[in-house]
């Protein structure tokens, strides 16, 4: 017999379980092993770790025991099969297999769902990530217009700071400075006000990982992770709207008449 933790730890408790013997039902069975604790949300008919594993060939020859004299012999039946698959990608010809075996025995077509229920986790694996992918996608584009908003709103800063130093420009322009020094200026402006925006945003975000994986969450929510691939499209995003954001103010300040900005009040 094999027994569950918990099972283990409320028959033996304090003590070693393996190699003792267990009686169920006037049978002796020896413990050969414990397992390991183990976390579930859901099981098949209760929680394993509060489970006794026997061989079936013990179950079926012990159990049930038999009849007292006079008594009818009830046949014992299995309640479920668990299986699982080697290979995920031969899922449903495993499937299809198992209801076929159990179609010829028990007279029913292996295509009828109905004779035949099977709880498979491994189509409601494929559903969950779905959702997940889905919801992955649907954060990343509101990240994405996050930040193309925030691009928006250094573009009109910076467009701002173009009218109001436009006297400025004038005087630059006077003293000898090129359509691509002001350029360069109102641009690599523009790029450290999004670039310190996206860092400061990128240490908020990267600060709440580490704080929630050091938080006793619990046990069947995992620790936030950080996605190399989701820092990489963040970056490369911000790289373009800061490119977009700051490149149009900057040549509309290069592109001021110098005579015009030196009339300006």
């Amino acid at each position: 017999m094999i027994l569950g933790w918990n099972a283990a730890r409320q028959l033996y408790p304090g003590q070693p379980a393996i190699g003792t013997t267990l009686i169920i039902a006037k049978y002796p069975y020896t413990v050969v092993g414990v397992l390991a604790e183990k976390k579930q949300n859901s099981n098949y008919s209760g929680p394993d770790n509060d489970m006794l594993y026997v061989p079936y060939s013990s179950m079926a020859r012990d159990f049930p025991p038999p009849p007292a004299k006079g008594e009818p012999i009830v046949k014992g039946y299995l309640s479920d099969i668990v299986m699982e698959v080697s290979d995920p990608e031969e899922h449903e010809k495993a499937v299809m297999q198992v209801r076929r075996t159990l179609g010829r025995l028990h007279h029913f077509e292996a295509t009828d769902k109905d004779a035949l229920f099977i709880w498979d986790t491994m189509e409601g694996s494929k559903i969950l990530a779905r959702i997940f992918g889905v919801i992955t996608i649907f954060f990343g584009c509101v990240a994405v217009v996050t930040l193309a908003l925030g691009g928006i709103g250094v573009m009109n800063i910076m467009l701002v700071a173009v009218t109001e130093r436009t006297r400025e420009i004038g005087i630059l322009r006077a003293v000898g400075a090129t359509k691509a020094d002001i350029l360069n200026q109102f641009f690599a402006e523009s790029a450290v006000i999004t670039s310190l925006s996206g860092l400061l945003g990128y240490s908020f975000g990267v600060g709440i990982c580490v704080v929630m994986a050091h938080l006793p969450l619990p046990e069947i929510v995992p620790a936030p992770i950080v996605s190399p691939a989701a820092v990489i499209t963040s970056l490369i995003t911000l790289s373009l709207i800061t490119v977009s954001a700051g490149m149009y103010p900057a040549r509309r300040a290069a592109e001021m008449d110098p005579v015009e900005c030196l009339h300006y009040e």
